[in-house]
Formats: C-alpha cells, sequence, structure tokens
C-alpha cells in the first residue's frame, strides 16, 4: 500500500458511540473515505452515552478502526473524565511509533492535549500532521472555574498548545473567531489556518410534522407551545437564564419547556427547577439517533447557548441541526456572537441575553405567539443549512483542503 497520502485520525470518540463530536468525526472520516481517500482511526471505545466494548479492530464503511485501551469511568465526572482522557492519551502515545512512517496524522483536541502526540512525532520522526481544534485550551476550563487564569496548570497547557500549533503542517478552526484566537497565540500560522465549520446530515436531520411524531404520545404535550433545548446540559451551556424564562412563562399553561440530554449541569438545573416549583419544565434523557428529527421537530422554538467568554472558544455544533430543522432559534449569548450573526444572516433566529430571564421570556412570546413570523425564520434557516452547512458541502470542503496541505 502507498502510504504517501493516507490519513490517520486521532479521536477519543469515534462509532459506535452518538456524541455530537463523535458522529461529526465519523462523518468526516467516512466521507473522505468514499471520496477515495486511505483513512485509519484511532480511538477509544465508546465511553460517552453509553459503555460497550467493541473489537479492538474493524472495518467500518471503508474506514479501517482500531480501538485502544482506556479506562471507563463516568465522563460528567472531572476525576472520571481526566482520567479516561490521560489513558487515552497514554495509549496513543504508545500506537504512535508503531504506525505508518509516511501517513499524514489528523488529531483533534478531544482530550485537550492530543494534539501534543503530533508535537512528539515531528521532534522524534518528522511526522506530518494536521489539528482539528473542537474547543480551544486551557481557556475553556478557565472559563468554568476548574484552573485559575494564569496559573502553573494554565501556562503549562497553554506552552504545551502553542508547540503544537506551532509545528504542525496545518490547523483547522471551526469558526472564524477560533482561527482569530490561535492566531492571537500563533500569528506566525496565518498560512496555515483554516475555518471548515462542523455540519448536519441532511439525510439524518430534517422537518418532520407534528401530526407524525410519536413523542407527542408518550408525552401528553400535543395541545402544548413547546420550547425545547437539546444537547449536551453541561457546564458549559448557559441553561440557567432558560430556567429563569420558564420561571417568568409560569402562568402561560399553553407553554412547555423540554429539555433533552445529560450532563455535568443537568442535576443543577433540575434541583432549580424545583427549588422554584415549576412544573412547566420537562427532562428527556438522550434520545437514539434514529430519532433525532423527531425530538428536535417537537419544538415550536429552538434554544442555544454560548456564554460570551466562550466566544472562539468553542462554536456548538447544534447550531447545524437546528439550523436543518427549520424551527425559529433563540440563541441565549452576547450580541456580538458569531452563532447570532450565522442566524441573522439565516434570518432563522434572535439573540437574547445570558443574564436576563425577563427578555428571554419575552422574545420567546415574540416568536411563539406569531405563527407567520416563526414558520418564515424555520424555512429560511433550513434553506441555509442546505446551501452552507449539509454534510457533504463541509466535508468535500476539508477534502479539498487536505489536497491542499498534501501538495505542500
Amino acid at each position: 500500500m502507498n502510504q504517501i497520502g493516507r490519513l490517520i485520525f486521532f479521536t477519543q470518540l469515534y462509532y459506535p458511540d452518538i456524541t455530537a463530536t463523535a458522529i461529526i468525526m465519523t462523518d468526516l472520516v467516512e466521507d473522505l473515505a468514499s471520496y477515495g481517500r486511505d483513512v485509519k482511526v484511532i480511538c477509544a471505545q465508546p465511553t460517552y452515552l453509553f459503555k460497550k466494548i467493541c473489537t479492538k479492530d474493524e472495518v467500518h464503511n471503508k474506514v479501517v478502526i482500531r480501538r485502544v485501551w482506556t479506562f471507563l469511568f463516568d465522563k460528567n465526572k472531572i476525576l472520571g473524565r481526566l482520567l479516561n482522557s490521560m489513558s487515552y492519551f497514554l495509549a496513543m502515545l504508545i500506537t504512535l511509533f508503531s504506525i505508518e512512517k509516511k501517513a499524514i496524522l489528523v488529531f483533534n483536541t478531544n482530550p485537550a492535549l492530543l494534539p501534543l502526540l503530533g508535537f512528539i512525532g515531528k521532534k522524534l520522526r518528522n511526522r506530518q500532521y494536521v489539528i482539528l481544534v473542537h474547543d480551544l485550551w486551557p481557556e475553556l476550563p478557565v472559563h468554568t472555574g476548574m484552573i485559575r487564569k494564569g496559573g502553573l496548570l494554565y501556562k503549562i497547557i497553554d506552552f504545551i498548545n502553542i508547540q503544537s500549533f506551532k509545528n504542525a503542517n496545518g490547523i483547522i478552526a471551526i469558526s472564524d473567531k477560533m482561527k482569530e484566537r490561535i492566531l492571537y497565540k500563533v500569528p506566525e500560522k496565518k498560512h496555515n489556518i483554516y475555518v471548515i465549520h462542523n455540519w448536519a446530515d441532511a439525510n439524518r436531520v430534517f422537518p418532520i410534522e407534528k401530526e407524525n411524531i410519536r413523542l407527542f404520545d408518550g408525552l401528553g404535550l400535543r395541545n402544548k407551545k413547546i420550547i425545547v433545548y437539546s444537547g449536551n446540559l453541561g457546564l458549559y451551556q448557559p441553561l440557567e437564564v432558560m430556567i429563569g424564562a420558564a420561571n417568568e412563562l409560569k402562568d402561560r399553561e399553553d407553554i412547555l419547556f423540554l429539555f433533552v440530554g445529560n450532563g455535568g449541569k443537568k442535576v443543577k438545573i433540575q434541583n432549580l427547577v424545583e427549588n422554584l416549583e415549576l412544573d412547566n419544565i420537562k427532562f428527556l434523557p438522550f434520545q437514539p439517533l434514529d430519532r433525532l428529527s423527531e425530538s428536535l421537530s417537537i419544538a415550536d422554538v429552538s434554544l442555544m447557548g454560548i456564554y460570551p467568554e466562550n466566544e472562539g472558544v468553542i462554536m456548538p455544533s447544534k447550531l447545524y441541526s437546528l439550523l436543518a430543522i427549520g424551527k425559529p432559534i433563540i440563541c441565549v449569548a452576547g450580541p456580538d456572537s458569531e452563532v447570532v450573526k450565522i442566524l441573522e444572516q439565516a434570518k432563522a433566529g434572535i439573540q437574547s441575553s445570558v443574564t436576563d430571564p425577563k427578555e428571554l421570556a419575552g422574545k420567546i412570546l415574540e416568536i411563539i405567539d406569531n405563527q407567520p413570523k416563526a414558520i418564515a425564520m424555520g424555512k429560511s434557516g433550513r434553506k441555509y443549512f442546505l446551501k452552507h452547512f449539509e454534510r457533504k458541502i463541509i466535508t468535500s470542503q476539508w477534502n479539498s483542503i487536505l489536497n491542499k496541505l498534501i501538495s505542500n
């Protein structure tokens, strides 16, 4: 086999896991294989939404998969996530020295320091590598209070990531503001950094008419106007203001808030709901992938959010699925958020403050009580998604950038 041009992806999350990152990475690698590329994946056993021991070696949809051993602790606990990531990193480090010498390596930032393997490979074996930045460290843990800005751990992580960026043959950021943050750290990489957004699959995520949604029958919600937040109920999500908005609208018996998903902040907001004695909020676990369109189409208004300090640090992948589903979107974020700018360009949604539940409640009513406006916003969002963020459009961009990097 000709090793030149072979791609080996290093990612903790991959098929059959069904987290957003796992789905994105699986879609990307399988599409690259369908475009004729020789691709291989080095990943971990599924640990996020379910624990399942898969075969160590497998070929799935033309992709060679090698699963390394890792701990399988609860990822919603900081210690569990840390131990899982550390064991994965060490297993990957061992694997690094046994793979094809001429292959191009692609590292994503899950776990955060995974690109350090590229730096090690470059220095010891002159390996060529690309970094896919899904979230930016050490900024992300600083913003959740996990580490102190300017502290020793912060400086160590920042130094490692800067060295990894400097030595990479290419860097892929998933938003323009993320690119800006990376270039602030490594301005010399301005000719080697590209923005490629994440995506949704139009064949997997599509609008379903409410009369065809089976979830209604099990929940008794057919006569309700439903506000949906679907996804990770995690530390990086401004969920409290959404609970506050539900509190503001508790006298509207026709409105119900539905939170679909799990995460590190779920217990906290469940306790908040209990303390406020709110009966207009329901919680559901993550839905199976084949019911994703149903669980999103149940919404009359979709909610998402990003704290202003996390602009350019993360880019919510749920944006693309919410556009695909064709429902109006309210983004709880700062007014200058990149997500908000996209929603404005798409004419698919509006912004609301991360700190003002009354404002959010008012904007929910502004949409939910104006059906023609809601329908128009939803249709516009779906149209924009099909033009800009559909799976094949974005993975084709990946293919073109990889052609450029390989030729260089």
